[in-house]
């Protein structure tokens, strides 16, 4: 019998400098490396992004598809650098040259922009301030002995120890809802609604579960495959639609909001002064959206104002309406998904699944109308899930954070919303103790801030995060 292997020790990692691992690199972890690049220390430090797909850049949001799935914010509002505000639409001209501020581009193609600012960030850095690209799973994360550095666990690689850790995962995926469990292989069940088949054949009928922008993105995916479009159904709680987008003033609201934040306490008051808002805005001739996204700016600080009590019948009742008002789509795919309405090809429902039953090929849904004590049913060929991500941390497969939970170095927050975290998201332990080491930066910080999904909010995040990481030791 052969002498067996002894298992790698972990990379050592001199005192003379620090090493920083982010963990993902999808936007959040390629935006904050490239600013942590902008930001160099006076010692030497190494930046370690790791990626545990097959391109840097990109994550989901991101990747190369057939379809052209475009973004939902125009180019003109998309740069990853707050000083130069069109540093995007530049970039979209070079392979679009009629790209205009106002239109909505290919996803994949943002993350070549991404790419782009990683790369550029990457040869003006002084030589102090490298970074390496790795490709690999993380398993898990530990605190070594006495506080010192983390240590870093990827499959089949030997440990990393890094002075500073951040979680840059993205969003989680979904959860497998209870009428779908055991049918993840069943043929005709779709989980990730972005690995469909090339194509459904007509006249098939397909169920989209959801009704927000993934399924708006992927009923319009099925009407581009060319013959007749399949019978679409889309089913969730409320049947609400993404509003559509419009040439609106983004900064039309001036203003502190010092009447909002007043009401802080009260989500009735803050949505009756939202709206008295709307309605002055819209006799004036202005747009709604100008007030959605004043009131996003000012989200972070209502978020915390609020009481527990007040979030939870905020998210009871009026989440489902301020998503649809505040996640929008393009005018066109509005128009589209419009056309297949009043066509018959997409047909909307209110309710909940009860029950998929296996018919052979097919699956037949039993699900209950909003409202209603009696079950429906009916056969598709296909059901889609784009019912988002699952951000509950206890039901997370992801080796990694169930690992991190163990150990009590994360928790979640009371609303199961995402992480609990501190200034510069510092990830908080079990304890109640924030972190001086592991962060986190991604969508799950919409437990302490609420808005934290879209690319303006991250950027800034990630920009303040980038400032505290290359500040002097016992800086603020």
């Amino acid at each position: 019998m052969g002498r067996s292997r002894a298992a790698p020790g972990p990379i050592n990692i001199s005192p003379m400098h620090q090493t920083i691992v982010i963990v993902g690199a999808g936007f959040c972890g390629s935006v904050l490396a490239s600013q942590l690049l902008r930001r160099p220390p006076a010692g030497r430090t190494e930046i370690l992004l790791i990626e545990r797909g097959t391109s840097i850049g990109r994550g989901v949001a991101y990747a190369s598809h057939e379809v052209p799935y475009v973004l939902n914010v125009p180019a003109g509002r998309l740069s990853v650098d707050p000083q130069d505000p069109l540093q995007f639409l530049r970039f979209a001209r070079q392979s679009q040259p009629d790209a205009d501020a106002e239109d909505f581009m290919p996803r994949a193609l943002y993350g070549d922009y991404l790419q782009d600012v990683l790369d550029r960030a990457e040869r003006s850095a002084p030589p102090q301030t490298t970074l390496a690209r790795m490709f690999g799973e993380v398993t898990h994360i530990e605190q070594t002995a006495g506080g010192r550095p983390l240590r870093v666990h990827l499959a089949g690689r030997a440990p990393i120890e890094a002075e500073r850790v951040v979680l840059a995962l993205g969003n989680p995926p979904s959860a497998v809802h209870p009428w779908a469990r055991g049918l993840l292989e069943h043929a005709a069940y779709f989980h990730d609604p972005w690995r469909l088949p090339p194509r459904f054949r007509a006249p098939h009928a397909v169920l989209i579960v959801g009704t927000g922008l993934t399924m708006v993105d992927v009923a319009l995916a099925l009407s581009l495959q060319g013959g007749e479009v399949p019978l679409v159904r889309t089913i969730s709680r409320h049947g609400l639609l993404p509003l559509g987008q419009t040439i609106f003033r983004p900064a039309a609201i001036q203003g502190n909001g010092e009447a909002l934040l007043s009401a802080g306490e009260s989500i009735r008051r803050v949505l009756a002064l939202s709206r008295a808002l709307a309605g002055e805005v819209e006799r004036m001739g202005g747009d709604w959206r100008e007030v959605v996204t004043f009131i996003r700016h000012l989200a972070p600080q209502l978020w915390q104002r609020l009481p527990p009590a007040e979030r939870r019948r905020f998210l009871r009742h009026l989440q489902p309406y301020w998503d649809v008002h505040r996640h929008r789509v393009p005018a066109h795919m509005a128009a589209r998904i419009d056309h297949m309405r009043r066509g018959g090809r997409l047909k909307v429902y209110a309710g909940r699944i009860r029950q998929l039953i296996p018919e052979g090929e097919e699956l037949r849904v039993i699900w209950r109308r909003r409202g209603s004590r009696e079950d429906q049913s009916f056969a598709v060929n296909a059901v889609i899930n784009a019912t988002g991500p699952d951000y509950v941390i206890r039901r997370s497969a992801d080796p990694l954070m169930g690992s991190l939970r163990a150990q009590g170095l994360i928790c979640e927050d009371e609303l199961n919303l995402g992480l609990r975290t501190a200034r510069h998201g510092a990830c908080v332990a079990a304890d109640g103790t924030p972190s001086a080491r592991l962060f986190y930066l991604g969508p799950m910080l919409r437990a302490d801030h609420w808005e934290a999904t879209a690319a303006p909010e991250l950027r800034a995040h990630a920009e303040r995060l980038a400032t505290h990481l290359m500040a002097p030791a016992g800086a603020a």
